[in-house]
């Protein structure tokens, strides 16, 4: 018999917590998502997650927070089905860069929407454009001319980024992620925008180690992006630009040193919040 599938639904107390340092801890600890609320996160994990991973990521969480309410941290093991009723309830269109809307196909604009609308159905984990870093990256593509570029999204999740180059005029699309179920939304998702000239496989970076693009996004953890800055350089054609997140603004240091030191030239870093987004370029 196949067993059921299931999330980890940890639940914590946010008074007295910086929620921006939060979110950095959950996301390198591999968060399938968070539900923010007044007083409280509801923060999902895989349902195969062990005893000791819980307990490694609640020992990091009163180390960055003392104060943190121990006793008012709830753990549960949830139905996978659950999830997207959940997402429902509370994802309602948003304009998550100037002009450019993210909405589920179950909703409309707003009257008096102007722009362009991306249809994300929502599955777990896979992104609805919310998080500051997914965001970030939407603002920075629109300030990199894509009109006939070949183009490689890593780490795609819903296909967010992949579904707005190719509407930005992009030639080809690829994009790549670990995630088998990922992949799959991201298809689905690329089918409801009726979007061509895309194509997401599932694979890391070394999947298209032969190919060649002018622009590259990658919106990924800290600890990948920063074992990747050669392999970016060979993928990218001279002159080509890469974007990149997934960074706390504490990391943006840290990484640039890296990318410099691989031949990529600082194009702009823009922040929000606590998190930044970085352009680069490879020069001639």
């Amino acid at each position: 018999m196949t067993k059921a599938k299931t999330y980890i639904e940890l639940t914590l107390p946010i008074e007295g917590v910086n929620t921006d340092t939060l979110s950095g801890l959950v996301q390198r600890h591999g968060s399938l998502g968070v539900q923010e609320l007044e007083d409280q996160w509801i923060v999902y994990f895989p349902g195969d997650w062990s005893a000791e991973q819980i307990r490694q990521f609640l020992s990091d969480t009163t180390a960055l927070f003392p104060d943190l309410d121990q006793s008012a941290v709830r753990v549960k093991q949830q139905p996978y089905q659950d999830w997207n009723a959940e997402w429902r309830k509370f994802f309602k269109p948003f304009e998550a860069a100037p002009g450019w809307w993210i909405r589920p196909p179950w909703e409309t604009l707003p009257a008096g929407a102007g722009g362009e609308a991306i249809i994300i159905d929502p599955q777990m984990a896979f992104g609805t454009g919310h998080h500051e870093t997914t965001r970030l990256m939407m603002e920075c593509l629109l300030a990199q001319p894509a009109t006939g570029k070949d183009v490689l999204d890593l780490g795609s999740g819903s296909g967010i980024l992949a579904i707005m180059a190719r509407k930005l005029g992009a030639a080809s699309v690829w994009g790549i992620d670990i995630d088998p179920e990922a992949v799959e939304n991201a298809r689905h998702n690329s089918e409801l925008n009726r979007v061509d000239q895309v194509r997401f496989s599932v694979g890391d970076i070394d999947l298209a180690e032969k190919a060649h693009f002018s622009l590259i996004l990658a919106n990924i953890h800290f600890e990948v992006l920063a074992n990747w800055p050669l392999q970016l350089y060979h993928l990218l054609l001279p002159g080509g630009r890469l974007i990149i997140s997934g960074l706390l603004r504490s990391d943006t240091a840290r990484i640039s040193y890296l990318y410099k030191q691989a031949g990529f030239l600082i194009v702009d870093q823009r922040d929000l919040g606590e998190w930044s987004a970085l352009i680069w370029e490879r020069g001639e």
